[in-house]
């Protein structure tokens, strides 16, 4: 058998093939043989899920639509393999040569916003159009009164200008109060005068705004007759559209690479204005207004300001969950193909070696995190139909979901950021050494989402926000038993009412298998941390001294929130998903919790303490939640729930609905020929070809001449006068034609 040579994805466009007529050999044959047959064993229909869950965004006919568009476009074809080569500045370039085609296809094929930033993040491409679209547009139509909507948003919606949000700043990041960038009011001229202070006042991290925004919102104090009034938000032009000048009084620029190469192709920036006027009119009104002579109109409430954050970290949760979902994939689909030893009770040497995937070392590591795709997915859906709710309900005046949408949003975000970025570097680790090679997939992945646990609220900021606002909600219960809860906050009843959540303590693994025995425990959990963090209050510590125990109060908080929308998603979709599939999902479901649960279990197996604060009402002091037995069973559920689940997981990452262009993975390819692909991508390796081209990431591609007989071109420039010096300074002998000693 002999590896065969690869097709053309498209006319111009030359994809790598392994050359070398080399037999192929058992091992990379069986490959396809066990991909094969997983598929033959799974007990469901994958498109069925793929369809439910992909119906997002966008519907999942419009995505598989855009994604064979790109992937049979001369520019995109191979534009993810490429991508891996280029340098930081050949990549911005062309996230800019990438914006401009992605709206010349959408022009051609009649995409609507929805669909060209689709294609964007089908490219792995954090680019200007990304954040224009998440962090500018969004803003002037959540903050900006009708007149600003129809002035700005419109161009901005038409991509007349570009727009980038200014608010992080060199000293202030988390601190938004204590930002420093002026708006000061001119009654005189009836405008407001914008300037950067000091050094520390720099805007800083902006997406676009190093070197492509031509428009900006610019979070600044508002001062009026020398009265602060806060933080607002103002519209600044930044540049000219025409030959991208920056405008008088104001400096901007690229901040530099970022670590491990994330967002090469996005600029973010540094700006700074000095004294720069703009009219009266360009502070965004939808909310706070100052009116001719500077009379300062308050907004409903103070938090309005923040929509734009809450906004993107609403839309993060479902996004980090596709972003795991990738990694899951690639990491199932190789650890499934990829044999590592014979069984150890196996005499006979010729006994295939078994997969790795059916080692529990692995597949305790990686099921779980196929769990924790599926919920933050699901979950994170919930979360956008919550903030948009609360969006409807706002523009009507009504700020009742706010502080529910604030905290949910809060506790999400800083939770499942932080876990998809630890589950996509464990399934690169779960990889071996392969996995360290960029044709593994993983660069269009793992540094796109680290930044995650930092943008948007800095994680551990925002976990003593959830705790300031469970020992807030836990409160108002001691006053009050009729306080309004929500559903994912109902568990704080449990302080002081006995009744608030029934649970007996599991003695066997099955009984660890019913949803309301976990959907118990975890708000139990939840119920003790928030307890113990008001009786360390009550005793006298400083809640800015309880910052770390408040992590562990988000934690528990969020894994309730994610349980309990994810069943409940599920529930809602059962009849589009089938019996079949909601049956394996389920187990996903209740996999997911009991990992939770396992996480940190203390909570519920520590006895009571002998401080009322810290108890919950239907525990005595001295006495646990669970029991030895318990927890032992809820080790021995877990271990039954994935050996049930393993021989479905190929079909389960299936329905994530990834085309092997978009997962840009030689080891997580669909047809399981991992070892072929990967040698025919390190042939095609520019590296190992002569240079014919100085444009940007060209392949050098030529079959006939891919025998790993290249020398690079600086060899004689660089190398041979090295061994030249050498020898000089010793008694080696050396030929002078290079032959061997």
């Amino acid at each position: 058998m002999y590896a065969p040579l690869a097709a053309k994805t498209h006319p111009n466009v030359a994809v790598p093939q392994v050359s070398l007529p080399i037999p192929m050999g058992k091992v990379a044959a069986q490959t396809s043989i066990d991909m094969a047959n997983a598929r033959a064993q799974t007990a469901f229909d994958p498109a069925r899920i793929e369809e439910v869950i992909r119906d997002g965004r966008i519907d999942n006919a419009s995505r598989q639509k855009i994604v064979k568009t790109l992937q049979d476009d001369e520019v995109f074809a191979d534009w993810k393999l490429k991508m891996t080569h280029w340098s930081r500045e050949q990549q911005m370039r062309m996230s800019h040569l990438a914006v401009r085609r992605i709206l010349e296809i959408a022009h051609r094929d009649g995409w609507d916003a929805q669909e060209a930033i689709e294609a964007a993040i089908n490219l792995d491409l954090q680019s200007p159009l990304s954040l224009h679209w998440v962090a500018f547009v969004p803003v002037i139509m959540g903050q900006g009164d009708f007149d600003q909507v129809q002035r700005w948003g419109n161009a901005a919606m038409e991509h007349q200008i570009f727009g980038c949000y200014l608010q992080t700043e060199l000293g202030h990041g988390t601190n938004v109060q204590a930002l420093e960038t002026l708006a000061t009011y001119v009654p005189e001229t009836d405008e407001f005068n914008i300037h950067s202070p000091t050094l520390t006042s720099t805007k800083w991290w902006a997406g676009g705004a190093g070197l492509t925004a031509t428009h900006a919102i610019v979070q600044c104090q508002l001062i009026i007759h020398d009265k602060r009034h806060g933080p607002h938000l103002f519209f600044v032009p930044l540049r000219s559209v025409q030959d991208g000048s920056v405008f008088p009084g104001i400096v901007a620029g690229d901040i530099g690479p970022k670590t491990y190469g994330a967002f090469a192709g996005l600029d973010n920036g540094w700006v700074r204005f000095d004294n720069v006027r703009i009219p009266r009119s360009n502070m965004l009104a939808k909310n706070a207004k100052v009116k001719q002579g500077g009379e300062y109109v308050k907004p409903p409430s103070a938090k309005l300001s923040y929509g734009g954050m809450v906004f993107i970290r609403s839309q993060m949760i479902d996004r980090c969950g596709w972003m795991l979902s990738r990694a899951i994939t690639i990491a199932l689909r190789y650890s499934h193909v990829r044999r590592q030893f014979r069984d150890p009770s196996s005499t006979d040497e010729n006994d295939q070696e078994r997969s790795v995937l059916s080692y529990p070392s692995l597949n305790r590591r990686l099921l779980p995190l196929l769990a924790n795709s599926y919920a933050y997915i699901l979950a994170g859906r919930r979360m956008r139909a919550l903030y948009e709710d609360m969006a409807a309900q706002l523009d009507q005046g009504n700020i009742e979901l706010l502080a529910d949408v604030h905290v949910a949003s809060s506790s999400l975000k800083a939770y499942c950021t932080k876990q998809v970025v630890d589950g996509i570097e464990e399934c690169r680790q779960a990889l071996g050494g392969h996995g360290f090679l960029s044709y593994a997939g993983f660069n269009g992945i793992f540094p796109e989402q680290l930044p995650s646990v930092t943008y948007e609220g800095d994680n551990f900021v925002l976990f003593q926000q959830v705790g300031r606002a469970m020992l807030k909600l836990a409160g108002e219960l001691k006053q009050d038993r009729s306080a309004k809860v929500t559903a994912t906050t109902a568990f704080v009843r449990a302080l002081h009412d006995a009744d608030a959540i029934r649970f007996r303590a599991p003695t066997a693994a099955v009984e660890w298998l019913r949803p309301d025995v976990f959907a118990s425990a975890l708000n139990l959990r939840a119920a003790r941390l928030v307890g113990d963090l008001q009786a360390e209050l009550d005793a006298g510590r400083r809640f800015v001294d309880l910052s770390w125990e408040c992590v562990e109060v988000g934690r528990s908080h969020a894994e309730v929130v994610v349980s309990t929308w994810f069943a409940e998603a599920v529930a809602d979709d059962a009849q589009a998903l089938g019996t079949a599939e909601v049956a394996w999902i389920s187990k996903l479901v209740a996999l997911n919790a009991l990992m939770s649960l396992s996480r940190n279990i203390t909570p519920l197996a520590l006895p009571m303490g002998t401080s009322g604060a810290a108890g919950l009402a239907a525990y005595k002091p001295g006495q646990a939640i669970l029991t030895a037995e318990s927890v032992k069973a809820l080790e021995t559920a877990i271990r039954g729930l994935v050996e049930e689940l393993l021989p479905q997981v190929i079909g389960l990452s299936d329905a994530f609905g990834w085309t092997d262009w978009e997962l840009s993975s030689a080891l997580g390819r669909k047809d399981g020929r991992v070892y072929e692909h990967l040698m025919a991508l390190a042939e095609g390796n520019p590296l190992n070809h002569k240079l014919t081209s100085k444009q940007p990431g060209q392949y050098n591609w030529n079959p006939k001449a891919a025998h790993g007989k290249h020398v690079v071109e600086w060899y004689t420039q660089e190398l041979r006068p090295l061994f030249s010096a050498t020898a000089a300074r010793s008694d080696t002998p050396v030929h002078g034609n290079g032959a061997k000693i």
